[in-house]
């Protein structure tokens, strides 16, 4: 199982030099070609409509132009000098919606981690996890380490969602240094917990991939934070994590583990949902 193609969200900045990089290093590492795309919705303006509107539409309207072209032009240049296979898509229109539509050309998408000027300029990551359908590695505004052939920590939980995570990593799995399958669990749990962090471990070794199972009793700690702070202590380049297992709704209004990695952290998530 290896990853074709992959597609990578770009605009401007270091930031998003960066990630594309990254996408240029996973697409070496693949033999893939790598899909680059910016969208830029032209933002209506909050004012009620006067006397000149048309022009000012217009103003809008060239200036997500100009966006999406500078992206372009960036990406080719990244892209060249590494010699990359490489693709561009573009449009003027939602970056949510047109990298949910154009997931259907790759194998995996690429993504920051915060979303500056959504939902005009960049897509939501919580949106693309949901509506994508492909499997999500979203890359914080600084990386601690690289996300491919350094160790990897599956933050397991048992659900579709965490199953779907790890079926889906496997290329980068195969990548790893160490991986390590943790759960936190209660007390009472931690055998249950450690009968399926065996049987994950288990199913990847069916994948000539060697992980080690770790349960782990809770600590009263949040669970985000004790994610983040086992993937910090084993050096992890990537946590591996299913997306919005209680609803993007529910965790919007209480909190909840999917939004508070999005959140958080100087590594690199992949996620599904």
């Amino acid at each position: 199982m290896t990853c074709p193609s992959l597609l990578v969200y770009v605009d401007e900045g270091d930031e998003s030099d960066a990630r594309v990089e990254l996408a240029c290093d996973l697409a070496v590492s693949f033999d893939a070609l790598l899909i680059g795309l910016s969208a830029s919705l032209p933002q209506p303006p909050m004012l009620a409509p006067i006397a000149g509107m048309g022009e000012v539409l217009a103003v809008y309207r060239e200036t997500a132009e100009s966006e999406v072209e500078r992206a372009g032009a960036r990406f080719r240049e990244i892209t060249d000098a590494r010699s990359v296979r490489a693709e561009w898509r573009a449009g003027l229109d939602s970056p949510g919606r047109m990298l949910a539509g154009d997931a259907r050309a790759a194998d995996l998408i690429i993504i920051a981690q915060k979303a500056r000027g959504a939902p005009f300029r960049a897509p939501d990551p919580g949106d693309v996890i949901l509506t994508a359908g492909r499997p999500v590695l979203v890359v914080p505004p600084v990386r601690a380490r690289s996300p491919v052939g350094e160790p990897v920590l599956v933050a397991w939980k048992d659900t579709r969602e965490s199953r779907q995570a790890v079926a889906e990593a496997l290329p980068l799995l195969r990548m790893a240094s160490r991986v390590d399958v943790i759960e936190v669990a209660a007390a009472p749990d931690m055998a249950l917990a450690g009968t399926r962090t065996a049987d994950v471990c288990q199913f990847l070794k069916r994948h000539q991939i060697e992980a080690t199972p770790t349960p782990l009793a809770d600590n009263g700690d949040p669970t985000t934070v004790r994610i983040l702070a086992e993937a910090s202590r084993r050096k992890a380049g990537l946590v591996i994590a299913g997306g919005y297992g209680h609803g993007r709704i529910r965790q919007w209004m209480l909190g909840g583990v999917t939004r508070s990695l999005l959140n958080h952290g100087d590594v690199c998530f992949l996620m599904a949902h």
